[in-house]
């Protein structure tokens, strides 16, 4: 029997695979390149997470149905995660209006925040509104109602959306994750759309090719290349504006890498200004947390054991090296750590980073 001519959704399945069929490229040639067999096993893993969450976000994302999706797991991660953190996305037109309804945790931060640009994969250009527990109204239970919409409603909490408004990512903070009481919250369109017809070849492969675009996009920065210098830590800095992606304006960030003999330890030590919350943690070079079911991987400033005159003291190491505050490279001999501060009060003084022998007095006091 003759093969029917590809449709239009077709071809897009096709441009979607090649997509994946050269990503590997990122990691296995050219500047990026050089990862031992662990890195490269992880390259191969995040792709796959990198596929389903494309495959979540925009292949059954609806923005005229809107529900938020999980960001993170502990077994399926992207773009960054905190351990201590929950994310969730849901797309949205900027043209409609939308409104949370929810109930809080005992977190000690939460924010929605409300992203631009274009709603066919591409990572988002700019932050239309974020709004934050600093003002979200709640009742005496926890309650809280939130508008998102073009024009003001007549009461209640409002976000101004523009009409490149494509998407808002919700942030959760614990800092003691084992002992969270989630909160949760859903959202609506405040005109509700029929239910939706069976996609058409052209809307699937639109579809499609939006999945094939947050995967090409995504794999463009990661894996991050090797920086400078290793185990040293970039000055922290404010979330940019001018700079593409799901960052929040409520972050400091700071990235560092390290790269580790198994007898050597990474030493950070420094002082945080007053802020929300504040955490180092161990991402692999697809910034992927390590495994932080098994492992201490992170530590937040209300889990660190801090020095006599208020300052912390973290130890990078393989092993454990007879100290508190050691974070678990996991058998990664090389990775990322990454620092952030949240609505601190001011930018934190740069930490002091410094590589020293397992055993040694450093290593141990």
């Amino acid at each position: 029997m003759e093969a029917k001519p590809l449709t239009e959704s077709g071809r897009a399945f096709r441009e979607l695979l090649e997509v994946l069929g050269a990503a590997d490229e990122t990691f296995l040639a050219g500047p990026r390149a050089g990862m031992d067999e662990v890195g490269i096993a992880a390259g191969y893993r995040h792709l796959t997470h990198l596929l389903g969450y494309g495959l979540d976000l925009y292949l059954e994302g609806d923005a005229e149905r809107p529900q938020f999706t999980p960001l993170a797991s502990p077994t399926r991660k992207i773009l960054g995660d905190n351990v201590d953190s929950r994310y969730f996305f849901a797309p949205i037109d900027g043209r409609r209006a939308y409104r949370i309804r929810g109930v809080r945790g005992n977190e000690v931060y939460l924010a929605f925040c409300v992203y631009g640009g274009e709603p066919n994969g591409e990572w988002s250009r700019r932050v239309v509104a974020n709004i934050s527990q600093r003002d979200i109204a709640c009742d005496h239970e926890g309650r809280f109602e939130i508008v998102l919409s073009p024009e003001r409603p007549n009461t209640g909490t409002w976000v101004k959306l523009d009409s490149d408004a494509v998407c808002v990512i919700s942030r959760e903070y614990y800092t003691d994750p084992r002992a969270a009481r989630p909160g949760h919250f859903t959202m609506e369109a405040l005109e509700p759309a029929p239910p939706p017809a069976p996609a058409s070849d052209v809307q699937l492969a639109r579809r499609l090719r939006a999945v094939a675009t947050f995967v090409r996009e995504s794999i463009a920065f990661s894996p991050i290349p090797p920086l400078p210098a290793v185990n040293m830590l970039m000055p922290p800095a404010p979330w940019s504006p001018n700079v593409p992606g799901w960052g929040t304006p409520d972050n400091v960030y700071a990235l560092g890498q390290f790269q580790l003999a198994p007898d050597e330890a990474l030493v950070i030590t420094g002082r945080s200004p007053r802020c929300v919350y504040w955490g180092v943690q161990l991402w692999n070079r697809y910034m992927q947390s390590l495994d932080y079911r098994y492992y201490r991987v992170s530590l937040n400033g209300t889990q660190v054991q801090l020095e006599p005159d208020g300052s912390f003291r973290v130890v990078i190491a393989h092993r454990d090296p007879g100290m508190p505050n050691w974070l678990d490279t996991t058998g990664h001999r090389e990775g990322l750590f990454f620092c952030r501060w949240l609505q601190a009060d001011e930018l934190p003084a740069p930490p002091r980073c410094e590589v020293v022998r397992l055993g040694s007095r450093e290593s141990r006091v």
